[in-house]
Formats: structure tokens, sequence, C-alpha cells
């Protein structure tokens, strides 16, 4: 099943791109900058896209209605979300459960090393817990991916959608 298939590796590597950027990329963010969030959106688009190009060639014969092809990227989306909460999970509960923790002792050492007053370095830490706490990332997760992945196979679909022309009777 192409969806199936594309869903799955979708997940895999948006899950592998999250390690990398919870961390690598999260804790140095004031030196990688606000651009990198793009490769999680590139990533998938990709898989969207090569999965309905798939079902387009190789399961229709080159031929795909937009319905088609829409449903096939919202099968897609939906396993990529379903994959994305359980990974997410796996991350925050046995990889690094002491992920939150870590932002804010890191945020507190670089507002302290910027002179911030008290009241300042206790509103980001508190910022910065809430943020990256499990419920708000599954929940910021799953937006993302639902609303995104939805928009992506609506332009995707209309890109690749391509119907056999009938003759006139």
């Amino acid at each position: 099943m192409t969806e199936l298939k594309y869903g799955m590796f979708t997940s895999f590597i948006l899950f592998v791109w999250m390690i990398i950027e919870y961390t690598l990329i999260v804790p140095n963010f004031h030196e990688t900058g606000t651009y990198i969030g793009i490769v999680a959106i590139l990533i998938p688009v990709i898989g969207i896209f090569l999965g309905i190009r798939e079902r387009r060639e190789k399961t229709n014969f080159g031929y795909i209605t937009f319905s088609e092809a829409f449903r096939t990227g919202i099968v897609i989306t939906f396993i990529v979300a379903v994959m994305i909460v359980l990974f997410t999970y796996a991350y925050y509960q046995f990889m690094n459960p002491n992920y939150v923790n870590y932002l804010a002792a890191e945020t507190e050492k670089a507002l302290i090393k910027q002179n911030a007053g008290r009241e300042e370095i206790n509103a980001a830490v508190t910022i910065i817990r809430y943020q990256f706490s499990f419920n708000v990332q599954i929940i910021q997760q799953l937006l993302f991916i639902l609303l995104g992945g939805t928009a992506i196979t609506f332009i995707v679909s209309m890109i690749l959608k391509k119907e056999r022309r009938t003759k006139p009777v």
C-alpha cells in the first residue's frame, strides 16, 4: 500500500529530524537561526509528493484524479500524525526524559550570562517549560502535521492530477 509505505517513511525521517533538532539545534538555537524549521516542512512535502506520484504512475498507469490524489495525501498525513505522536511519546519518556529540565537550565544559564533580572529569568524558564512540555509538543505537532499536511496535499494534488481524456460521444 503506497500510503502506508510513504507515511511510515516520512514519519521515520521526521523522527530522525526531531532527534537532531531536539538534541543539536534547539539547545543551540541562537547559533542556528530560525530558517532551520524549513527542513521540517520539506520532509512532509517530499513524502506526500512521492506518495501521490507513485500512486499515479504505478497504480493508475500515469493518471490520477484530484480526489484520489487528495485521499492518498490525507492518508499519508494521518499515518505521519499517528507515528509522530508515538515517536514523541517514546522520545519524552524513554530517550530523553530530562529534556525540558535541560532546556530550562540552559535558558537560565544564558540569561544569567546576559545579566538578566530574576523576574525575566523566571518568566523565560516558565515559558520554556510550557512550550517544550510533552502535552504542548504533542498538540503543536499534531496541528502542524494535520493542517500542514492537508495544505500540502491540496497543492500537490492540484499539481499531480492527470485525468484521462474521454472521447466525446
